[in-house]
């Protein structure tokens, strides 16, 4: 009986967790940061322009 509640508990809890990510559109959020941190460090790279 313990297992059954285990395994309703988790999907639960996971949909939960989904749900507030795409309610408050945390993985946008949080690649809008990784694009200014990446914009930044490959601007900042000595480019090579040869061919």
């Amino acid at each position: 009986m313990n297992l059954l509640w285990l395994f309703l508990i988790i999907p639960a809890a996971l949909l939960v967790l989904l749900f507030i990510v795409y309610f408050f559109n945390l993985d946008m959020k949080l690649v809008a940061k990784m694009y200014s941190y990446l914009g930044k460090r490959f601007d900042s790279m000595e480019k090579d322009t040869s061919l």
